[in-house]
């Protein structure tokens, strides 16, 4: 966005998130770098790319990934208005009703039974078209997938229905980050089953199971394509996982003083009074509440930055404020608040904020409402 349209586009909303591209892509790069050669990328991108705009993340990253993942026929929709040319992984198990309006150029489908698959194969028989689509396996995960017992069966059944291409084969990772032999194991099995099948003549081009924590901890010939998230964008689904990998976050969340007030010893701040002012104080308001997913668990624990220094967030959240104690700093409407970034030496990870609100950085990220301006650069 140029200069002069990204000040008018600040100067109209109180809040914004700024999409660091150039850090996306080196990213994407260092984790690339740790697989072995010729190994394909899948992006995932659901959720509103974790919070960092769907559309907009896409374009950045479609050049340099084989697919992007997605989670719902909506995300499908968007991309595909988006003109977004790098093919699409739908991961989300379908109603029947939902599988003719997917059956697109460029869409590939997960399937997780013989029963979705007989049903996809009629609906795509009735369309006149042939579904590309790889198979999920449950190796341990517990959620969706044919079971691992009933694996080698089933697969060799949906080979036989003639309205699907069968491209991959697929598991999901529930603990890569951990070091218990579970995912381990999970990589065996998996890799028996493929064996299995190839002597059955059944060969799969894609064969994916990792994760982020999996993409930088599981090194096996089996798997010839990863499926990185939370890291891509910048955020670690474990602290173990730093020593292993770097990446810079992609998001910083900004926003504006709308109100500065000074407030005198005993005066409280927000609803149920659990901030009172110990001595004569400056409170600042920003204009983020949980309405716009900053958490209200974090009330009375997060911290902002204000001009390079940390100041503390008082009171509860609201849904449409936060408010900050500035201590004795002259402040002024519309000063530039950091809710999470960078500013001069701090920092305020999301990782920081999960912590505080006692959750984990997926849920803050993914929870950051789309109704929030986001700004690439």
């Amino acid at each position: 966005m140029p200069p002069l349209a990204d000040t008018l586009h600040r100067a109209r909303h109180g809040a914004w998130i700024e999409i660091h591209t150039d850090r996306l892509l080196r990213n994407l790069s260092a984790i690339r770098s740790l697989q072995r050669p010729g190994t394909h990328v899948l992006a995932v991108i659901k959720a509103n790319a974790y919070g960092h705009g769907l559309t907009g993340i896409a374009e950045i990253l479609a050049p340099y990934v084989d697919y992007l993942g997605v989670s719902s026929v909506r995300e499908v929709f968007e991309l595909k208005e988006g003109k977004i040319q790098t093919p699409l992984f739908l991961m989300a198990r379908l109603l029947p009703e939902e599988m003719p309006q997917v059956l697109l150029d460029g869409v590939t489908l997960s399937l997780s039974s013989w029963e979705e698959a007989s049903t996809l194969n009629d609906a795509s028989l009735a369309a006149g078209r042939r579904a590309k689509v790889h198979i999920k396996i449950d190796t341990g995960m517990g959620r969706l997938g044919i079971p691992f017992g009933e694996a080698l069966k089933t697969v060799k059944k949906i080979a036989q229905l003639p309205a699907l291409e069968l491209e991959g084969l697929f598991t999901h990772f529930p603990s890569a980050e951990a070091e218990d032999g579970f995912t381990r194991n999970q990589v065996a099995d998996f890799s028996l089953l493929m064996q299995a099948l190839e002597m059955e003549g059944l060969r799969f081009h894609f064969r994916h199971a990792a994760n982020s924590a999996g993409s930088v901890q599981i090194k096996t010939p089996a798997l010839n394509m990863i499926r990185p998230g939370l890291m891509l964008y910048g955020a670690y689904p474990d602290p173990s996982l730093h020593s292993s990998v770097s990446v810079a976050p992609v998001m910083s969340l900004k926003a504006r003083l709308i109100s500065v007030k000074r407030i005198r010893e005993g005066q409280s701040v927000g609803y149920g009074r659990t901030f009172t002012a110990a001595c004569p104080t400056t409170i600042g308001l920003l204009p983020v509440g949980y309405s716009l997913g900053f958490p209200v668990r974090a009330s009375g624990q997060a911290s902002v930055l204000y001009q390079g220094e940390r100041v503390p967030l008082v009171g509860r959240v609201s849904m449409d404020y936060l408010a900050v104690d500035l201590g004795n700093r002259n402040a002024h409407v519309g000063d530039e608040v950091t809710l999470i970034g960078q500013e001069l030496n701090q920092e305020i990870t999301v990782e920081d904020l999960a912590a505080w609100a006692g959750t984990i950085p997926y849920e803050i990220l993914t929870g950051l409402s789309p109704e929030i301006p986001r700004l690439f650069f």
